[in-house]
């Protein structure tokens, strides 16, 4: 796992190999943040209650996707609260997403059990992870997670935004977590039983430190980056990462600019210094790419202005993308920069989807 850049390598080189490894990698995006044009107007679904563009598709495959989690958002954007009847309003939005995958079977499947990857990697179909950012609001009762698993749920974020049944968010001041609850040891345990994945992005330190110490499954952090090289509440300590680490799990990192580094410029050098710093730390086989980033970024769509401002963590935030990792060419600019930086074949294709799909498959075994 060489650390320097490779210099017997031209640019040419370097950009051939990288489209080669995009190739051949089961590239699996941790968060998609779905956006396309409705009446005219770029727009990010935060919910998926509006229209899906069917051209989302030929844009997950000319960035080379082979899997990616959706991870439904059920909150209103204006104050991070709960919407009214989001019980009603998850039910509609699987379905949709579920009636989506089935509307084009040639080209989309759900990832449902650890064949499912293969069977997606051999048909030529995208695997589509059904996920949300909202498992703590969802689960009323343990017995929950059986029904929203029965209808395809696969992952799920325990703690969003503020305080609920299960624990605390990092949006909370740290003297408000109390730690994983009593009930959300419960859900952890029934989730690692029957094979849906603990999501501990945003959670508090403590309920975070708690979760992952409470599972007997890979637990993810599916879109986040390191404390150590940029430090906010969202990103984690050395000591979290070494935790995620032994108990098998994989942290995403993320192109977010206040996540990626204060200070201006924000470039893919400066993702790829967290890339360096958490792979130094545990190893490139726990690391994978959460962009969390919709496609053109932030800034092109129209409805972002609450978002970019409530969950970027930094005060006065003017944009959260990085002009080189939008677009459709984002995965083989990070692909070529991890190149440069002297990772192998092998390291790069686990960063770019193969140790979340080696995670998942743990998951999901039952």
């Amino acid at each position: 796992m060489a650390r320097s850049a490779a210099s017997a390598s031209n640019s040419e080189d370097v950009q051939a190999r990288a489209a080669r490894l995009v190739a051949e990698s089961f590239v699996f995006n941790g968060v998609e943040a779905p956006a396309s044009l409705v009446n005219g107007h770029m727009t990010m679904h935060f919910t998926g209650l509006g229209p899906l563009d069917p051209n989302m598709i030929q844009d997950w495959r000319k960035q080379g996707y082979n899997g990616l989690i959706i991870p439904q958002g059920f909150a209103d954007v204006e104050t991070l609260n709960p919407m009214a009847h989001i019980t009603e309003a998850a039910l509609r939005v699987f379905a949709r997403w579920n009636g989506f995958v089935a509307s084009h079977p040639d080209d989309l499947m759900l990832l449902t059990s650890p064949e499912s990857f293969d069977q997606a990697q051999a048909s030529g179909r995208i695997g589509f992870l059904v996920g949300t950012h909202h498992g703590g609001e969802l689960f009323r009762t343990v017995d929950d997670v059986n029904l929203y698993h029965d209808i395809g749920l696969r992952h799920a974020l325990i703690t969003p935004f503020g305080q609920n049944r299960l624990g605390t968010a990092v949006n909370e001041d740290a003297g408000l977590d109390g730690g994983l609850t009593r009930f959300g040891r419960a859900i952890v345990e029934r989730m690692n039983r029957i094979g849906m994945a603990v999501d501990v992005t945003h959670s508090g330190l403590k309920t975070r430190r708690e979760a992952i110490e409470a599972s007997t499954k890979p637990v993810v952090i599916t879109h986040a980056n390191a404390a150590a090289v940029c430090p906010t509440p969202r990103n984690n300590s050395d000591e979290m990462l070494r935790a995620l680490a032994a108990n098998g799990g994989v942290i995403g990192l993320m192109f977010w600019r206040g996540m990626v580094r204060h200070e201006e410029p924000v470039t893919v050098e400066h993702v790829l210094d967290h890339f360096d710093h958490v792979c130094q730390l545990i190893g490139p086989q726990h690391v994978g790419v959460g962009m969390e980033t919709p496609l053109f970024g932030f800034d092109a769509c129209e409805n972002t202005a609450s978002v970019k401002q409530n969950v970027s963590y930094v005060d006065n935030v003017r944009s959260l993308d990085i002009a080189e990792l939008c677009g459709h060419e984002r995965v083989r600019t990070l692909t070529a920069g991890l190149i440069r930086r002297g990772y192998s074949d092998a390291d790069i294709a686990g960063m770019l989807g193969g140790n979340f799909v080696r995670a998942f498959k743990a998951i999901f075994s039952v």
